[in-house]
């Protein structure tokens, strides 16, 4: 092996003077069958790869065996309640059954998945896009395991937990206009328009309770922290300041918290705060959240993709719906 470079199979094979099949046998985890290596060979196999440093290449044993025990999770931004709980609970869930996950940020996970890199998919993060579905179709053809959490798709050799936020978005704004008449909204307004119902919702709210849409209450944060934050300020800072603010992701609503706390404000004694999402982060946060979501969910899709990659699914797939509601806590009153 020369100096800087990675160790390899041949390497680890020549030091514990053996031949290359017997290093891949061992490193594989099979046991039974007709091969039978010694215990002692084993354990020099092993402490030859301690010394060496070396790394197996997962892809590559992969495509070898037709299977890679790798589950890919596809989130958007770790900053993001929602995702972080996703993957927090992938990476706690997978590996007491054998699969390792790999989380992945924003596109990466089509790229990765259709270089054979995973058995399985979970894609909690979808630009609604003719690529994605086209990916999604591919991966189905190659019998790639995989749960969508969309509002939109429809089952297609996949499974998709279907999110139902209306009814929840509804109750939340004619919980809000009841005690309210300046709202504020702060949304996400990304350009995929994955949250356009969201301030739907908040605009036939006020609608239904006969309140003007006031475009100066109302903020864009591009689902970004800094920029979800400096809006809370400059709402909180208003001369009529809103008595409530409805975030259209929960990440918002906690930055909007924090601002709220920086200027002396109390919550929720002195301005209101509703978040969408129902994250863990949000029902953690002091005090704990008041949010539109569903019921906790990200331990039910990783049991759905589980369930795929067991062929217990139909193969056509299913489609889970996940109604979602206000869940009154501590940042609001009543």
């Amino acid at each position: 092996m020369s100096q800087g470079s990675k160790p390899t199979i041949r390497d680890v094979a020549t030091a514990a003077n053996v031949s290359l099949t017997t290093v891949s046998y061992v490193l594989s985890g099979r046991h039974g069958g007709t091969t039978r290596i010694s215990q002692p060979t084993q354990d020099r196999v092993l402490a030859a790869v301690k010394e060496l440093g070396y790394v197996p290449n997962q892809a590559a044993r992969g495509m070898r065996r037709g299977k890679t025990d790798v589950v890919a999770i596809a989130i958007g931004n770790l900053e993001w309640p929602w995702d972080r709980a996703l993957a927090a609970t992938a990476a706690r869930m997978l590996p007491e059954h054998g699969y390792q996950p790999v989380i992945l940020l924003g596109d990466d996970w089509r790229k990765f998945a259709m270089s054979g890199g995973a058995d399985g998919v979970i894609v909690g993060f979808f630009p609604e896009s003719t690529e994605a579905d086209e990916t999604l179709s591919e991966l189905a053809r190659r019998n790639v395991a995989q749960v969508v959490i969309s509002g939109s798709l429809k089952p297609a050799g996949f499974d998709v937990l279907a999110p139902r936020q209306d009814a929840g978005l509804k109750e939340c704004m004619d919980f809000l206009t009841l005690s309210h008449q300046r709202i504020a909204c702060i949304r996400r307004a990304d350009p995929a328009g994955r949250t356009k119902s969201r301030f739907a919702a908040y605009e036939a709210g006020l609608a239904k309770a006969g309140i003007p849409l006031d475009e100066s209450l109302v903020r864009t944060s591009l689902h970004r922290p800094a920029l979800a934050y400096q809006a809370a300020l400059e709402l909180l800072q208003l001369p009529e300041r809103p008595t409530a603010i409805l975030c259209t992701d929960d990440m918002e609503a906690l930055q909007a918290i924090r601002a709220a706390y920086r200027l002396g404000l109390r919550v929720p004694e002195d301005i209101q705060i509703v978040g969408v999402g129902n994250s863990t982060e949000g029902q953690e946060f002091d005090p704990p959240l008041t949010t539109v979501g569903p019921d906790p969910i990200f331990e039910q899709v990783v049991r759905m993709l589980l369930d795929r990659l067991a062929g217990v699914t139909p193969a056509e797939g299913i489609r889970m719906p996940s109604p979602w509601k206000l869940h009154r806590r501590g940042t609001t009153l009543g």
